[in-house]
């Protein structure tokens, strides 16, 4: 298992180049890599939270204040096992972190992508589908345990 984290672990600092110089851990209990963080001088400290699966990456922009955590921005890239390529991203400020809400964000952010697809395409699809395509599609990766397989 744990040769498995370093190789997933290697694998996410790749997939984010912005993270070059920073290493990530692994939190089992919440599925999520975290960067290392910085403190400002208002003594908040801030870092990145990535979630991927075979398809995407979610990024989050976290604080820690003194009282809670919160949320930045979202970043959602589409990854085909080389290279990322940003899909959507929103930005927050010091809005108090849950993830029904982060979750909702994402699932919202990967349809509007989805449908300004099918527009460029002159394409349409079942405004059903793709809300559950997207649903889908972030469940997988919020819950997906063996990454990148």
């Amino acid at each position: 298992m744990i040769k498995e984290s370093n190789q997933l672990t290697r694998l996410v600092e790749k997939a984010l180049p912005a993270l070059s110089g920073s290493s990530v851990i692994y939190n089992e209990q919440k599925n999520v890599y975290l960067s290392q963080g910085y403190t400002s001088a208002a003594g908040n400290t801030y870092f990145q939270g990535i979630r991927l699966s075979d398809r995407i990456i979610v990024n989050y922009d976290f604080g820690q204040g003194y009282a809670y955590l919160f949320l930045n921005g979202i970043r959602i890239y589409g990854y085909d096992g080389r290279d990322k390529r940003l899909l959507s991203s929103r930005s927050f400020h010091c809005t108090g972190f849950s993830e029904s809400f982060a979750k909702l964000q994402c699932e919202e952010m990967l349809q509007e992508y989805l449908r300004s697809q099918m527009k460029m395409l002159n394409s349409t699809v079942d405004e059903q589908q793709v809300c559950e395509f997207s649903k889908r599609l972030v469940s997988e990766t919020l819950t997906s345990q063996k990454l990148l397989s």
